[in-house]
């Protein structure tokens, strides 16, 4: 028995990686051991592949992964954690200056973890043998290849994998694509759901590593969600269609606050415990601390640790994006605070909330009205957080963000951008509303930088300062933000001509930091 199961074992690995095919047909030729058909029990063979996808949206599992693919980027870029000394000379990603090998591992995480994964699964035709496991494979591909699409711009997407001739697709075609995708992940999971109402826990539940249990009707509400958030995304370049994919989103059932976010387990601590505190290469963002202690948000003990310097022992402070390091590093500045907590976040209940309350301030039917959904989602995340009633801090109209003084380096000094209060203001203009749900959207994101400095570039919010110091080399002027990060030499050195194809194509010709996103045209 015990050979039989570690048998099992070495199986679902082989499928994982999806390169044990001839093995397994020698394996399964002798009835001793696992066979095709019980290989097949419990669709087996359909879902060996999920947890690995699942877990590869961000790189759950490899601290160093998940550290290039999201820490050393997107979360500085969105203003969350920024690094304490100046690697390499502080020339990096931080102060724009690319470091290619960080860059590889944001399309390779995805794109091999997940993506290939999904090929795996339609060549063998599971599309049509597993229609509600291949559908949870859909949903997270689009997680994966919308991250994609957000961070570089064009990528291969509609014929990926299935075509040897490389082609990029547009931004606005790849989004395209999500949409449909995302409505027929939810046809298939309600199909499944109809024909037996524990399809899930039958096929799915072993499988899933998530807090939903395999649950159909949590995963429909997430997929429901990702698509209000995309069509979010796209509201400001294709206004009609963005209603209309935010209405369809709403009407069939998002994320509300009886429901869990999606977070998956690593099964021993946080990345971001380990890079903070072991590898000592992450520190919480100056932004986080301008505007939460300004506001005096009870949140913020539960996301940051109190410094340990001298001038200002037992107070939260953090580091500039692009910092100046000449006259000192910031290792005794505010780590980020992940002890003990092992979920690593995809998207959360009270993002459902911010993206309604958006929907709605537009006119677009939430459901509701902006304020409440403004307000549910404040209250999700105290909830989550474990912080409480928000009322008291919901009613505040008078605490404002912070400057910032770094009192080892007055360099990194800057004033407040912001006047922006908690409290809803029913009289202000639609501009400042959306500053408020956006700001606040923003809080409650952490530590998710990737979607985070999505929004930030979609709407300009919140105001986050500049680096301080910008070695780009011209490509990003002065006072300027990296709007997409250029491709990396995994895929252009595969694809040379696709990639040039598409610079040209949808990138007015230059792979460029500066260059917006189609979406991006705040």
């Amino acid at each position: 028995m015990k050979k039989k199961i570690n048998l099992f074992i070495a199986t679902a690995i082989c499928l994982l990686i999806n390169a044990c095919t001839d093995d397994l047909k020698d394996l399964n030729a002798d009835k001793k051991l696992i066979t095709d058909e019980l290989l097949m029990i419990d669709a087996n063979e359909g879902g060996f592949q999920l947890p690995g996808m699942q877990l590869g949206i961000i790189d759950v599992m490899e601290t160093w992964r998940y550290e290039m693919q999201l820490n050393l980027n997107a979360d500085s870029y969105a203003g969350y954690m920024n690094l304490p000394t100046p690697y390499a000379d502080n020339r990096n990603n931080h102060t724009y200056a690319m470091i290619d090998s960080w860059n590889n591992q944001i399309w390779l995480v995805p794109s091999t973890k997940v993506m290939d994964q999904w090929v795996s699964m339609k060549k063998r035709e599971f599309d049509k043998k597993y229609p509600d496991l291949f559908a949870m494979a859909t949903l997270f591909k689009v997680f994966a290849a919308h991250r994609l699409a957000d961070t570089f711009g064009p990528i291969p997407y509609s014929t990926y994998g299935v075509s040897s001739n490389v082609t990029f697709d547009s931004v606005e075609s790849a989004y395209d694509l999500f949409f449909t995708e995302l409505k027929e992940v939810v046809e298939r999971l309600k199909e499944a759901e109809t024909a037996n109402p524990n399809a899930d826990k039958i096929r799915y539940a072993k499988f899933d590593r998530s807090r939903y249990g395999g649950d159909y009707a949590a995963w429909v509400k997430v997929a429901n969600t990702l698509r209000l958030r995309l069509a979010m995304r796209i509201s400001k370049v294709n206004p009609s269609k963005a209603r209309q994919e935010a209405e369809a989103a709403v009407q069939s059932g998002v994320l509300d606050a009886a429901d869990k976010s999606f977070e998956m387990s690593t099964g021993t601590v946080h990345p971001l415990e380990t890079i903070t505190e072991a590898w000592q290469e992450t520190r919480f963002g100056a932004s986080l601390e301008s505007y939460m202690a300004g506001f005096e948000d009870p949140r913020l003990p539960k996301l940051a640790k109190p410094a340990t310097h001298d001038a200002f022992k037992g107070k939260f402070k953090g580091v500039r994006s692009g910092a100046s390091f000449e006259k000192g590093n910031f290792f005794q500045y505010s780590q980020v605070n992940f002890n003990g907590n092992p979920y690593v976040k995809v998207m959360d209940v009270a993002e459902s909330f911010f993206l309604r309350a958006e929907g709605a301030l537009l006119g677009w039917n939430m459901g509701g009205n902006a304020k409440d959904f403004y307000e549910k989602g404040v209250q999700a995340s105290f909830t989550a957080y474990g912080t409480g009633n928000a009322d008291a801090y919901l009613s505040n109209n008078t605490r404002l963000p912070l400057d910032y003084v770094d009192p080892v380096n007055p360099k990194n000094n800057a004033k407040a951008l912001s006047s922006i209060t908690v409290k809803w203001d029913a009289a202000a203009t639609t501009e400042k509303n959306l500053e408020r749900i956006i700001t606040q959207k923003w809080i409650a994101l952490f530590p998710e930088g990737q979607e985070a400095w999505s929004e930030f570039r979609r709407t300009g919010y919140p105001r986050l300062w500049p680096v301080v110091q910008n070695f780009s080399n011209g490509d990003i002027p002065e006072g300027g933000f990296i709007r997409r990060i250029p491709y990396p030499t995994s895929i252009t050195n595969s694809s040379q001509d696709a990639v040039a194809e598409a610079v040209n194509k949808y990138l007015n010709g230059k792979d460029s930091m500066y260059t917006p996103l189609w979406w991006d045209v705040d």
